[in-house]
């Protein structure tokens, strides 16, 4: 999935979802709906639970160390009759730092997340956030303090990754855009007070890019394939599944098509999995 998404006007509510980016050279034909895209919250839909509460991982948490004592872990966990792949990347923030990367080029395709996290001299990275049709980011981002796109409050983005000077993940009503050098909007909430935010949509699965931390220094970025945002908050709140962890607040970021992950390990070899869409930005963990 990409930023794109589709304003559902005919409705009291403003629903958002992402869509393919079109290319330039058809600017008049709609943008079809990729199969693996992103939904916001349904309205009205409400929560259902699990009926079991039992996640287990099936694989063991077996990190690659990074610059800055990070670590990559690639592992699986099991709900049920599902299966859940992720990649995730744990770092301290007292040790590296959160930085916005732009990618102001339409045609880079989705594996410019390498060049573009190489470039910032980044330890990881994944897939930022939304982008409309224009190719402009859908609410508002502070790059290494140049500010593009306005705040927006709506059911998609009610969260903000936040660096003044130190990193945070704050819900809207706490942000100051203004006092931030890096700022990335994005949503929706997934976790907040250690427990799963309840409406999140349990019908519609996909590739789910996203950040955590513990409230404090302890902070992920990564992705998990095949879950609902319900599915993805259960998982992010049980105990246990997070190799670092436990995770305190979580917001979803652009997914789908969109979603990529980058790191680099102490030796210098590097892993990619590139999305299948051009993106508007990255987030990127550097070294301070």
């Amino acid at each position: 999935m990409t930023g794109l998404t589709r304003l559902l006007t005919a409705v009291p509510l403003l629903l958002l979802a992402a869509c393919a980016h079109q290319p330039v050279a058809e600017p008049a034909q709609p943008p079809p709906a990729p199969p693996a895209a992103e939904s916001p919250p349904a309205s009205g839909i409400p929560d259902t639970p699990s009926t079991s509460s039992t996640w287990t991982p099936i694989s063991g948490f077996t990190g690659h160390p990074l610059v800055g004592n990070a670590s990559a872990f690639e592992y699986t966990v099991r709900h049920q009759d599902r299966t859940f792949s992720l990649q995730v990347v744990a770092f301290d923030s007292r040790e590296l730092d959160l930085r916005v990367i732009d990618q102001p080029d339409d045609w880079a395709g989705g594996g410019h997340i390498a060049e573009s996290l190489r470039a910032a001299g980044a330890v990881a990275g994944v897939n930022g956030g939304f982008f409309t049709p224009a190719f402009a980011p859908l609410g508002l981002m502070v790059a290494d303090g140049r500010r593009t796109g306005t705040w927006q409050s709506n059911p998609l983005l009610t969260g903000a990754i936040v660096v003044t000077t130190h990193p945070q993940l704050l819900w809207n009503d706490a942000v100051q855009p203004e006092a931030a050098h890096q700022l990335l909007q994005a949503g929706p909430r997934l976790v907040d007070a250690a427990r799963p935010v309840p409406g999140l949509d349990h019908r519609k699965t996909s590739t789910r890019t996203f950040i955590a931390t513990d409230g404090g220094d302890q902070w992920v970025i990564g992705q998990v394939e095949n879950a609902t945002l319900a599915e993805l908050a259960e998982l992010l709140s049980t105990p246990g599944l997070m190799p670092a962890f436990k995770v305190h607040r979580a917001l979803n970021l652009d997914g789908g098509r969109s979603s990529a992950i980058y790191y680099r390990t102490n030796d210098g070899r590097e892993h990619t999995q590139a999305g299948w869409s051009t993106v508007r930005n990255y987030l990127g963990i550097v070294p301070r």
